[in-house]
């Protein structure tokens, strides 16, 4: 229901008196402030973002907290969790110790961190969960929108890392697929 207006059809201009002023043009990054309303195509980089960093905050902090537990639920959630809570919002705190262009490492870092967390999960019995991949797609998108098409490679590779990190800790610890539970 959140994420509704990502189909909605692009819409005919409106009037030049009733036109919006620019700050709701795409690539917009608005948080801490509200995003745009109503929500918009063009928008979608704003809504984007605090549907990422609410949702996989909370669910972020719920797995690391250990009230989701699946294997490895704990250390996806807190990979989530930071890069949701710490890094995405871009908090003044966050760039100014980021040094020069910390804004845009602060955001890469935290979709990074993300989709890694992402990426552990879908190497578990999880990867079905199409609410799982449902945020892997948001997280893409969103870098995508701010950062262009390339960024789509390092996404993928992020979560690529985190699938090999989720394979590696699952051999290591003897869990997941293929290997008996212990009582």
């Amino acid at each position: 229901v959140a994420v509704f207006f990502l189909f909605l059809s692009p819409r005919e201009a409106p009037p030049p008196h009733r036109r919006r002023p620019a700050m709701a043009a795409a690539n917009v990054l608005t948080f801490p402030a509200l995003p745009p309303w109503p929500p918009s195509w063009e928008a979608r980089a704003a809504w984007l973002q605090w549907w990422l960093i609410l949702f996989l905050g909370v669910v972020g902090g719920m797995k690391a907290g250990g009230l989701l537990r699946h294997d490895l639920s704990q250390v996806a959630g807190l990979v989530e969790g930071v890069g949701a809570a710490v890094f995405l919002p871009c908090w003044p705190w966050v760039v100014e110790r980021m040094g020069k262009g910390g804004h845009d490492r602060a955001f890469r870092v935290g979709c990074g961190l993300i989709l890694a967390g992402l990426g552990i999960i879908v190497s578990t019995g999880k990867r079905k969960s199409p609410v799982c991949w449902s945020q892997v797609l948001f997280t893409l998108e969103l870098l995508r929108v701010q950062k262009g098409p390339s960024a789509a490679g390092f996404g993928l590779g992020a979560v690529c890392t985190g699938v090999l990190a989720g394979v590696a800790m699952q051999q290591a610890l003897a869990i997941g697929g293929g290997h008996a539970k212990t009582p």
